[in-house]
């Protein structure tokens, strides 16, 4: 009896130090570029790596240190995974020319002009190797949330990393504006002084970055909000003392300071985006099956509507200076400020144009993973003044590299959509169903976001997103919905 105790005690200290190195993971995450670069998203992937092996090791030694069996109740979702990566390693197979010209005619053209006797699926069988490889690390960082994020503590630390990131991002960033430099932890320099861009490469990155930490943080603000005593019989200046005086104003002062920082990327996709996502997410709470009408009577009560004004009217104080600017970006004080939303975005409608007019000479099987600069460079028009590496559009990229492939990537996000729906709506529990909406919200941002930008193609957003993934994904899998306790585990 006493060594099954002592063996426990072990297996749990172990799992913790895992637990630690993964929240490690976490805060690293961001600061490299956004992990935008080979060398960063490498190391990462090398730690996550090694702790996932370290973990398996322990499990053989011992079963009181890591279970494996929510992972046996995601044989779905892992057979999805497992055949997305079987059709990665295809475009990596040297194949005849014959039979590529038969699967893929005009890449066949493409290797047989640079007179090769083999060719492959892919344009750029270099890049779509590291995509194959990233594909890795993010699939090991989600097996590690799934298994570390075990618990209700646990759950809370992740968020609260999150909101602690999203903070050091937005402070920093409106720092560097105010200094007038732009930049990251590794470099700094002049360029697009006017647009936050915290430890990211470019603004639109950034303003993705802090709209997830924005919602992980109402997320984690839901989940600690409980019922205080009444105070109206008390004097006015001892309820504002004691309002002011509570530890919750700590976190609602770094969800004002992320929203100043959103604000500060000057972002019209991401602030658009992040507007959207925000309403639904309010409905989302406001109509839950879940809440009765004097629950959602209670939501919108004139408090609350009173507070959220204030927040919005110091919000917009403090950033007095940015708002002409921020009309001018949008050319409302321009003579035709049609025209000047219309060339801004001019470069990224080619882009589309572009993609729609040649896709179905590759509509099978794309162009491969990472190619699409080598499709933008074959493909380019005169029209097209910018060189793009990304299409700036999430969909419109993945259709160009996977072609018919891609619709396995469809079913994935719709397996993972529907089982988070579905749990939403039927736990009992006040923890989860906040959490799962917060969720959900974060997963319609990046779906927003992505017709407008490539942020799947940021490692640090992409890992963001995973990680937030995973948080309640265990407790999904694991869970009879229809048994849990209001306030259970």
């Amino acid at each position: 009896m006493n060594f099954s105790k002592k063996s426990k005690k072990i297996g749990s200290k172990r799992q913790r130090l895992f637990f630690v190195v993964f929240c490690m993971l976490v805060v690293i995450n961001p600061l490299p570029l956004g992990s935008n670069r080979t060398w960063a998203w490498s190391f990462e992937a090398m730690i996550a790596s090694s702790l996932l092996i370290l973990m398996v090791i322990c499990s053989l030694f011992s079963t009181e240190c890591i279970s494996w069996h929510r992972l046996k109740k995601m044989r779905t979702e892992l057979s999805l995974i497992g055949a997305w990566f079987v059709i990665n390693l295809l475009y990596l197979i040297p194949l005849p020319l014959g039979l590529l010209g038969f699967l893929s005619p005009t890449v066949a053209s493409a290797y047989e002009a640079a007179n090769q006797s083999f060719g492959y699926l892919s344009l750029d069988v270099y890049a779509t190797y590291q995509i194959l490889m990233l594909g890795l690390y993010y699939f090991t960082l989600f097996i590690l949330g799934v298994i570390l994020i075990n618990s209700r503590k646990r759950i809370k630390v992740v968020l609260a990393l999150f909101l602690a990131l999203g903070v050091f991002e937005a402070v920093y960033g409106m720092y560097l504006v105010s200094i007038g430099q732009t930049g990251t932890l590794v470099q700094i320099n002049s360029v697009d002084i006017g647009h936050a861009s915290g430890t990211f490469i470019n603004k639109n990155h950034l303003v993705a970055f802090l709209s997830m930490c924005l919602i992980m943080g109402i997320a984690l603000r839901m989940i600690l909000t409980r019922n205080y005593p009444d105070m109206s019989h008390l004097d006015f200046k001892i309820r504002l003392v004691r309002f002011i005086g509570q530890p919750i104003r700590l976190l609602d002062f770094s969800l004002f300071l992320l929203l100043a920082g959103i604000w500060s990327t000057h972002s019209r996709a991401g602030l658009a985006s992040m507007t959207l996502t925000l309403v639904f997410l309010f409905l989302f709470v406001l109509f839950s099956k879940k809440m009765n009408v004097s629950e959602s009577i209670k939501l919108i009560s004139y408090k609350k509507i009173l507070v959220g004004f204030a927040f919005v009217i110091i919000l917009l104080i403090a950033v007095a200076d940015d708002v002409n600017y921020f009309m001018d970006s949008l050319g409302q004080n321009t003579e035709n400020s049609a025209d000047h939303v219309m060339q801004s975005a001019q470069g990224r409608l080619l882009a589309v144009e572009q993609a729609i007019e040649h896709f179905p000479k590759y509509w099978f099987s794309g162009v491969g993973p990472g190619a699409y600069q080598v499709f933008f460079v074959n493909h380019r028009s005169v029209e097209q003044l910018y060189y793009f590496d990304h299409a700036h559009n999430d969909y419109v990229e993945f259709i160009v590299e996977y072609g018919l492939f891609s619709l396995l990537l469809l079913s994935m996000l719709l397996v993972f959509l529907y089982r988070i729906f579905v749990f939403i709506f039927k736990t009992k529990s006040r923890f989860y169903n906040s959490l799962g909406i917060c969720v959900i919200s974060c997963m319609i941002y990046m779906l927003l976001h992505g017709n407008m930008d490539f942020n799947a193609r940021i490692p640090a957003n992409v890992v963001t997103i995973i990680v937030v993934i995973s948080m309640i994904y265990g407790r999904i899998v694991m869970s009879g919905v229809n048994n849990t306790k209001k306030f259970g585990r």
